[in-house]
């Protein structure tokens, strides 16, 4: 057998083991064919740029007519609806072509680290387990190599596309916990109530904020809307709902909140924007040598409200216009008002 068919035979090999891998992950979270969203997730990432085509091919090697485009289709919309993937509609002055599969995937090591107790169910033994986390690294290697450091798929330019709420939220702990861990401060514009529907990521916060790492927050004034009902703005109906299904875990996060405050004095600043941000979010990332990371979302209030929220956004890597979206949070932070003035 000459090199390049051993290479390919390798690949395919590890890829299906790492394919067995995140299909019982996918499988507890009720997929509606997990084994497909598998093979999108990991083939995504492995073989990144893509098509469909390529992916279907790669795939029918493995597991030959058992798997066909339709499965792909509905493993990729599922996989975009839990906001393990985000789609993308066209990326500026970026270092890189997407191909047709134009979808960026969450970090493949904190799908799996957030989803243990699922792995844990269907590899029992300690062995298998290593074997398992053996080649969710492998994984996360060629995710890091071909999505780079910021999971982004390009390092320059700007990328455009839709993403729902966890798919921001997985990213988020993708830029200070793993890609840029020299990240050493954020600004964020936030509406009220988002944050509290996706998992609990307070670990990952609480070892950035042991290294130093500080934030600005900015909320609407009317978050107290969740505390004191005499508020001026009535709520939205899928805040209504929200505020009616989460208010154990909203009441629960911000116990958190308050004894982060305490652990982390002068850490973490938050006020109230004058103006109601109810559709905006914005963040901005610094290092050392300044902010390198902007983005722009724009809430859909007209998307399926049993769904997580989705925003259509920009992320920008071209410092001047970072720097703009920074005079914007700058301006924003100077008119707000502090948490004891409301």
């Amino acid at each position: 057998m000459d090199k390049f068919k051993t290479h390919q035979l390798l690949k395919r090999t590890t890829m299906y083991e790492i394919i067995r891998t995140f299909s019982p992950i996918f499988r507890g979270l009720n997929f509606e064919n997990p084994r497909a969203a598998a093979i999108y997730y990991v083939s995504l990432i492995i073989n990144f740029p893509t098509s469909l085509q390529g992916i279907l091919n790669e795939a029918q090697v493995i597991y030959g007519n058992d798997i066909n485009r339709q499965a792909l289709q509905v493993g990729r919309r599922e996989l975009q609806k839990r906001g393990i993937n985000g789609k993308t509609y066209f990326a500026e002055d970026s270092d890189v072509d997407f191909d047709r599969e134009t979808y960026l995937p969450a970090n493949p090591d904190i799908i799996w680290r957030e989803n243990l107790d699922r792995a844990n169910i269907y590899w029992k033994l300690p062995e298998e387990m290593t074997f398992r986390t053996a080649k969710v690294k492998e994984l996360y290697d060629h995710y890091r190599r071909n999505f780079k450091k910021y999971g982004l798929g390009i390092e320059t330019g700007s990328i455009t596309g839709l993403f729902n709420i966890a798919w921001m939220a997985l990213k988020a702990v993708d830029i200070f916990y793993y890609g840029c861990r020299d990240t050493k401060k954020a600004d964020i514009i936030s509406t009220s109530l988002e944050s509290y529907l996706v998992p609990d990521y307070f670990e990952y916060s609480r070892e950035a904020l042991k290294r130093g790492f500080t934030e600005r927050v900015l909320l609407d004034e009317n978050t107290k809307i969740l505390f004191d009902k005499n508020t001026k703005r009535k709520m939205l109906k899928d805040e209504e709902q929200v505020l009616k299904e989460y208010g154990p875990v909203i009441e629960e996060r911000i116990k958190k909140y308050i004894e982060f405050g305490k652990d982390f004095p002068g850490q973490i600043e938050v006020r109230y924007t004058s103006v109601p941000y109810t559709t905006y979010r914005q963040a901005i990332w610094y290092d050392d040598e300044g902010p390198f990371w902007a983005c722009d979302f724009r809430k859909l209030l007209s998307h399926d409200p049993r769904e997580l929220p989705y925003y259509l956004g920009t992320i920008y890597l071209q410092r001047d216009l970072i720097d703009h979206i920074k005079e914007n949070f700058e301006a924003a932070w100077a008119k707000s008002i502090g948490l004891d003035e409301v």
